[in-house]
């Protein structure tokens, strides 16, 4: 008896050779289409109808002849990097961050602007939309035209995608901002907490580039954990996941049925400025004066960076037996201080547990969260317009009208 195998429609095939072509070069590029047919197991004639296809869709194009062979010189294709952009933006507690890029990931263009949600939510979301607007005008497009958006919030964003909780530094603590900012933005929005995306720059342009588990602990306003697992950063069921501050602190032992302090209430830019000032340190008591005291010997600044310290490896020792991962990266305003957080966190450490997980400091500095935004945006847009260029344009149904 004879087998029978199903076999796909012909513009399925053509599909399926467009995106191998395509992801060729976008690999190889600028390449040839001889050089493209050595590189993938498909004929140079069906390289070179989807070559044909890919430059009529324009996500590539041609870059001149090669050089230096014998015989006429051929042409040479890449994508092409405006084929789709992407905008990332940083909502910060004070500050708004925003660039565009394109799909091969290179920012075009930056913005920023202080942030006014002490004006109401519709104030931030108008703030949100002319940012992106202003933007996608410098690569010269209508914000229409731009393929995705994708923005850091200081809060948890909920399975739904626009939800928004423990956004203490939002208007209304975020209530209903998710939505309105997914209503006024026209193209698709994707919301993701500050940290977790400064997680994503870590694993994409950060330390976190050779290893596929570590936990960057930000500092700065609050604390927040990015956890990444094999490679992939984890939100948790409800996307709470790395609300860190919310562990219950190890300084007191509260009577039963009263809530121990949090660990939020012993970290953070809030905390040092109260302690600068409950010592009387000289300045604004800012944290950055106060490390600054401490770099200049200051026993009080030194005492308020050891308390510091304290905390996040109490932290760490809480997190480090339940993920094991290879390496912690402190990070954030407060956090990214290595000079002098990493050497007593460590120390402190050695009094919390027994693990020694390798611990250093972000290079990635303020733009941390803005450089995860604009990679997936970046990413998401080029996949988007990959997608369009190679899928098959449905054949219109016969007409049964006689």
């Amino acid at each position: 008896m004879t087998r029978r195998y199903p076999a796909g429609p012909q513009r399925l095939l053509r599909s399926l050779n467009g995106r191998a072509v395509l992801e060729a070069i976008d690999e190889a590029g600028p390449v040839t289409t001889t050089d493209l047919a050595g590189r993938i197991p498909l004929s140079r004639p069906t390289v070179a109808a989807a070559v044909g296809l890919l430059l009529e869709r324009g996500v590539i194009t041609e870059v001149g002849p090669a050089t230096g062979r014998k015989g006429p010189a051929p042409a040479q294709y890449r994508v092409n990097a405006d084929c789709a952009f992407g905008i990332g933006v940083d909502v910060g507690h004070r500050r708004i961050r925003a660039a565009v890029a394109d799909v091969t990931g290179r920012i075009r263009a930056r913005a920023e602007t202080g942030q006014h949600g002490e004006r109401g939510a519709d104030a931030l979301v108008g703030q949100v939309l002319e940012m992106c607007a202003n933007l996608a005008g410098q690569v010269g497009r209508e914000l229409q035209e731009i393929t995705q958006v994708v923005a850091g919030l200081p809060a948890a964003v909920g399975p739904d995608g626009r939800r928004l909780s423990y956004a203490a530094g939002l208007p209304d603590a975020g209530k209903g901002l998710g939505e309105a900012l997914g209503r006024a933005v026209p193209v698709p929005l994707v919301l993701e907490n500050d940290v977790n995306l400064a997680a994503l720059a870590e694993r994409t342009h950060g330390l976190g580039t050779e290893t596929d588990d570590f936990v960057l602990v930000s500092l700065g306003v609050g604390l927040g954990l990015g956890l990444v697992v094999d490679g992939r950063v984890r939100r948790g069921a409800t996307g709470v996941a790395g609300e860190a501050g919310y562990l219950p602190s190890d300084r007191m032992i509260a009577p039963a049925g009263q809530r121990r302090d949090l660990v939020q209430e012993h970290l953070g830019a809030r905390y040092i400025s109260a302690e600068a000032r409950r010592l009387g340190l000289p300045g604004d008591g800012s944290p950055r004066a106060v490390f600054d005291l401490a770099r200049a010997g200051d026993p009080g600044a030194l005492a308020i960076v050891d308390d510091t310290a304290r905390s996040v490896a109490y932290v760490v020792a809480c997190v480090v037996p339940l993920i094991d991962p290879a390496l912690i990266v402190l990070g954030g305003a407060i956090g990214a201080n290595g000079d002098l957080l990493l050497e007593p966190v460590a120390r402190h450490l050695a009094d919390f547990t027994t693990f020694r997980p390798p611990i250093v400091a972000s290079g990635l500095g303020q733009d941390a969260v803005l450089t995860g935004a604009t990679t997936m945006s970046a990413k998401l847009a080029r996949e988007a317009a990959f997608a369009a260029a190679t899928t098959p344009v449905p054949q219109a149904e016969p007409s049964t009208l006689s």
